[in-house]
């Protein structure tokens, strides 16, 4: 962390919207649902939903900011910009691979109702 800004917050400011993009975002939050007529009864019926009209109408609203938004990302320019697995970079600790117990066949084949050979022998299922 330097100046007290994560690494993250640093990184977002350098692949950051321009202002005609963002916008271009609020114009169409404010614009009409871009989702075509009948969907909405589709992802319901699909989502086993019930919603009362206004609910409905919220959820519309939301979907199509969460559509405009995934609009705007497109548009951003992110060549160069490798991928990454996880937002932090840090290493996972990993224990040494180890055998700690041996197994003990006579211990774990005491219980079993049939063993022949040192294999369980179980009933036929398939015929």
């Amino acid at each position: 962390m330097e100046d007290g800004k994560p690494a993250a917050a640093a990184s977002a400011a350098d692949a950051s919207v321009s202002a005609s993009q963002a916008e271009a975002a609020v114009t169409c939050s404010r614009a009409a649902s871009p989702l075509a007529a009948g969907t909405m009864d589709k992802l319901m019926r699909l989502a086993a939903l019930t919603l009362g009209a206004e609910e409905q109408r919220q959820l519309e609203r939301d979907l199509g900011m969460i559509i405009a938004l995934i609009d705007v990302m497109r548009d951003v320019d992110a060549s160069g910009v490798a991928p990454l697995a996880h937002p932090l970079e840090v290493a996972q600790p990993l224990r040494e691979d180890v055998v700690t117990e041996k197994p003990n066949r006579e211990r774990f084949q005491h219980d079993a109702p049939a063993v022949r050979d040192g294999l369980y022998l179980v009933p036929r299922v398939v015929e």
